[in-house]
């Protein structure tokens, strides 16, 4: 696997993990992987198909959109529990 896809697969691992499992999108990878120079769109998505290829990542596709949803599979990730409001 080349360095730069192990890269972005650990930057959405840790992404979803630090947002409840909200996955990142392709801008939040490129920007998110090298903040200098972030990677163009195009890059991430070659990037993104190997890492399906290898079958740590799943992208669904959202019903009547362009847009996919990254999971990754096995993962699950739990909200924190919500604050009690104290009236």
């Amino acid at each position: 696997m080349h360095e730069m896809t192990e890269t972005i697969y650990l930057f959405i691992r840790d992404f979803m993990e630090g947002s409840d499992g909200r996955p990142p999108t392709i801008r939040e990878i490129g920007k998110g992987v090298r903040p200098e120079r972030p990677l163009s769109c195009s890059l991430v998505h070659h990037h993104l198909n190997y890492l399906e290829e290898f079958g740590l990542i799943e992208r669904v596709r959202i019903r009547d959109s362009r847009k996919r949803v990254i999971r990754l599979p096995g993962a699950q990730f739990v909200a924190p529990p919500v604050p009690e409001i104290v009236q």
